[in-house]
């Protein structure tokens, strides 16, 4: 299994230019690695120390970077979490 899935990646590829709201899971410390990527041009918008992932925003180019780090393990979208109704 990748980092992430062929439909993301090819997004990314055909729209360098667009922002998009990720959810990278990381190897290490979310404080270093959240550092490391904002060195890298990237926003840290959150970050999920339980789940050892960091919110994020960035380009189409920036979200390929990603995919070269070898501490990164996951990349997904961030969508919005919607709650059930009773």
């Amino acid at each position: 299994m990748g980092k992430v899935d062929a439909k993301s990646q090819q997004t990314w590829q055909e729209n360098p230019e667009r922002t998009f709201d990720l959810i990278v899971r990381v190897v290490g410390d979310v404080e270093k690695r959240a550092a490391e990527l904002e060195r890298h041009g990237m926003k840290v918008r959150r970050r999920l120390r339980l789940s050892g992932s960091l919110g994020i925003r960035c380009k189409g180019k920036k979200a390929l970077e990603l995919l070269k780090l070898p501490w990164v393990k996951r990349i997904e979208p961030d969508r919005p979490v919607r709650a059930l109704r009773r």
